[in-house]
């Protein structure tokens, strides 16, 4: 049946604003719909991947239309709801519907002409099940290692270059090239046991018995692991069995290729999620029924409830009965989680209570398991999505609760690529398509969210009491300044947490000090002159890691060698300015010679396993003092953890950030929680400022006398949840044109918002990285009900930028809601 349309408006994966006209030819009338991905050619001959966004019949009059090459799915690929959605991530952080296509769509389902191509290793291939195109391609793929969709297009008809590579991607038969990132490892153990063959079986066991009587060894490893599991009513694993037998791992290897053994592996959990991860009991203690039935109370008033739960309340079994009452009824859940990488629990728990009706979303997935899951999702063979940030773009179907787990973290924020996206907001809004509801969560929760709540846009419920009424841990200041005075501070260290560390050891416990600042100093500076190396590309100070005994920017990667002397003055007389982590782990091992430690930074993770390795050791108990910077605040659970330690709180209230003192109290909560998860802990906090009003909520375990001070400085400054902020910046490698740049549009833009409401232009905290400067301009909206008018005007100057040829190469960056 042919369509009634002859023309389609399609978005394609560029950066550039609304879509594209082509005609329809008459063979694909009658298959076109909107949400479909077809093949179009766009700037000469290049070939891309476009997504039908609108079909309609009003010819163009000022150009001749292309017609569409191919048309790739029999069915709607993206949903009516998504295109809403991209629509409104589009407008509200002001950026184009390409660039939301692009970054939002997963990458094996827009091909283009710069797209490359190659052959799947150990795939065997069936040629007279392919057709004379899929051949040619193959074939080619024999003598070239990869090839470019562009290169295609030499010999292959045009409408039949993407149907091809298409067909084959389905068949297994070729890989998108893509850089494939390392997927999460699940720690497993191997366990021995009685080959299953002879276990029911006495007379074959007997005989097997038999049969090791002139193999001495290998009859000793069989008795010894029937009296271990005897003994602890467990499976044994190798390492044990290896340890009680005092034998090799090539003995055990030898019984079970006799098939007298069988070894076999598990996989076990390194960690817990977050602060709510508890153990496996599903029953739900009093206070978690109470809260339960408070949020479904909230949930008949409010679309969105805000959960506010001390650390380690077992939140997490709270959003497990939600998610089970919303099976009951045939709908689906979306839960939004931070850091992906860390969930091994979590998945655990939810296979175990709901089985493999759950999908999972996240960066770490290669291209072939995103199109897997996402197809999956538009088919509705999920009830229950699990992801990281990217999830929120789904094609999701019948949902009726999203979750957006520790909504107060910062990485929810989109910072690399446009759009600029906070999870938090996308997600309500998306709700908003869906008619469905909204569960915000988290121990330290945003004092946006908890305005919302205060004003009763959001409902509010408190869950105050821990998992089986586990005691929060104790929190003690240590005043720097006193102990400075009285010569009780040692480097990085007070005597008072030199001395907790010494007995926390002493008992076989473990203990956790955190930094945040990696490197061994942010400084080198020479006594005699004064002279700093600065990084040659940025204006940053180079920051000195003494393993490698290197200078090294933690911005543009930039490195040299530790100078031996001041090309200044040619002394040889170097001194550190502040501590990393690498000096603290350096001072440690003076201090505690026979202690095991180890530090955890972006420097130490960078290799291989690295992080779920470091992990492993600590739930083993091989570690008994980790140092590290905001790795270790989160998603760490170690019942031997009883001593935490904050070697300069300081530096965390310091920042040029008026939301540093939000931050700051939600760190320390956060870091806090990491001991005593089993048994009473304590948490050392060193500071020069002991009376200032974040230690004291800190020590409180509340930010009830916090959050109202904070709310009265930022309506006093005009900062959220008061206004909405807009910030704006400009960067060229000339700093004269970016500086002319930015004070040229902020004098425009104050012609609609003047001064007080537009600050700047200022240079950036960091005025130039990697050899590009960097100026911006702060807006404040006070009326949002503006909001949508300034970011229309914003788009227009953006395109009046190209039309002066002093600022045509100067990149302006628009972010909505900076965080």
């Amino acid at each position: 049946m042919k369509s009634p349309f002859e023309y389609v408006e399609v978005l394609l994966p560029l950066a550039l604003e609304g879509s594209f006209t082509y005609a329809i030819p008459k063979e694909f009338q009658s298959r076109i719909q909107i949400g479909q991905r077809v093949v179009v050619s766009f700037g000469g001959k290049k070939l891309y991947t476009a997504i039908v966004y609108k079909l309609h019949n009003q010819k163009p009059e000022i150009y001749k239309t292309k017609n569409i090459v191919a048309v790739l799915d029999d069915i709607s690929l993206v949903t009516n709801v998504q295109l809403q959605f991209w629509e409104w991530i589009s407008a509200y952080y002001v950026c184009t519907l390409g660039e939301v296509y692009k970054n939002s769509f997963p990458s094996a389902l827009k091909l283009e002409s710069e797209t490359y191509i190659r052959n799947k290793e150990g795939k065997s291939i069936s040629y007279d099940l392919l057709d004379a195109n899929e051949i040619l391609v193959l074939q080619s793929l024999e003598h070239k290692s990869s090839i470019s969709l562009k290169e295609l297009e030499a010999f292959l008809p045009q409408n039949s270059v993407m149907t091809t590579v298409k067909s084959l991607y389905e068949e297994h038969l070729i890989e998108i090239d893509e850089k494939l990132i390392e997927k999460y490892i699940p720690k497993t153990t191997t366990y021995i046991r009685v080959h299953p063959s002879l276990q029911k079986d006495e007379k074959l066991f007997a005989q097997a018995i038999e049969s090791l009587q002139k193999a001495e060894k290998q009859l000793q490893v069989v008795l010894a692991l029937l009296t271990l599991e005897s003994q602890l009513k467990k499976p044994i694993s190798k390492k044990e069995l290896i340890q009680y037998t005092q034998t090799t791992g090539n003995t055990i290897k030898l019984v079970c290729d006799k098939n007298i053994l069988e070894s076999y592996e598990l996989q076990h959990d390194r960690m817990l999620l977050n602060d709510d991860a508890v153990s496996q009991e599903i029953k739900l203690t009093k206070a978690q029924q109470e809260c339960l039935l408070h949020v479904e109370n909230q949930f008949k008033q409010k679309k969105t409830v805000l959960l506010h739960g001390v650390t380690g309340s077992g939140k997490t079994e709270v959003f497990f009965e939600l998610i089970e009452k919303q099976l009951s009824t045939g709908s689906c859940t979306v839960l939004l989680l931070p850091e992906i990488a860390i969930t091994t629990q979590l998945i655990e728990r939810m296979k175990l209570k709901f089985g493999a009706i759950f999908g999972i979303y996240h960066s770490k997935l290669n291209q072939q398991e995103r199109v897997e899951v996402y197809k999956n999702c538009l088919e509705q063979k999920y009830k229950i999505i699990i992801g990281a940030r990217s999830a929120l773009f789904l094609p999701f179907q019948n949902v009726s609760l999203i979750i957006v787990d520790e909504e107060h973290e910062l990485s929810y924020k989109q910072r690399d690529t446009k759009p600029y996206y906070h999870t938090k907001d996308s997600a309500l809004m998306l709700a908003k398509l869906m008619n469905c509801n909204v569960l915000l969560s988290s121990a330290t929760p945003s004092l946006e969210s908890l305005y919302q709540a205060q004003n009763g846009k959001f409902g509010y419920v408190r869950l105050d009491e821990r998992y089986k009424n586990t005691q929060l841990p104790e929190i003690q200041l240590v005043d720097l300044k006193e102990k400075q005075q009285n010569s009780l501070l040692k480097g990085s260290f007070s005597d008072t947490l030199l001395q907790a560390i010494e007995t926390t050891i002493s008992e076989k416990k473990q203990v956790i000090l955190y930094q945040n600042r990696r490197g061994f100093s942010p400084i080198m500076e020479c006594a005699t002159c004064g002279f700093t190396h600065f990084c040659p590309n940025c204006d940053v100070t180079l920051t000195y890691h003494k393993f490698s005994k290197e200078l090294k920017c933690h911005y543009c990667g930039y490195k040299m060698a530790m100078q031996q002397e001041c090309p200044a003055c040619h002394t040889s007389h170097f001194q550190s300015i502040g501590n990393g982590t690498q000096q603290v782990e350096e001072e440690l091992k003076s201090y505690f010679p026979t202690a095991r430690i180890f530090r955890m930074d972006s420097d130490t993770m960078r290799s291989k396993n690295a992080y779920e390795k470091l992990l492993e050791k600590m739930y083993a108990k091989e570690i008994d003092i980790l140092v590290g910077t905001q790795m270790v605040t989160k998603g760490l659970d170690f019942k031997d953890v009883q001593l935490v330690g904050v070697l300069k709180a300081d530096s965390l209230l310091n920042q040029p950030d008026f939301r540093s003192q939000e931050r700051a109290f939600q760190q320390l909560t956060q870091v806090s929680g990491r001991a005593g998860r089993r048994e009473k802990g304590t948490v050392l906090i060193q500071t020069y400022n002991p009376q200032h009003i974040v230690f004291e909520s800190v020590i409180q375990h509340r930010s009830d006398a916090l959050v109202p001070v904070l709310l009265q400085e930022r309506k006093e400054f005009w900062y959220p949840p008061f206004v909405r902020l807009i910030e704006i910046t400009f960067k060229h490698k000339d700093k004269t044109k970016a500086e002319k740049c930015a004070v040229h549009f902020t004098e425009a833009i104050r012609k609609v918002l003047p001064l007080p409401y537009s600050l700047g232009p200022e240079p950036a905290l960091i005025p130039r990285i990697n050899n590009v400067y960097s100026y911006q301009t702060l807006l404040k909206i006070v009326n949002t009900s503006s909001l949508p008018e300034l970011k229309d005007w914003l788009k227009t100057l953006l395109k009046h930028k190209d039309e002066i040829a002093l600022f045509k190469a100067v990149k302006i960056e628009i972010d909505v809601d900076p965080h």
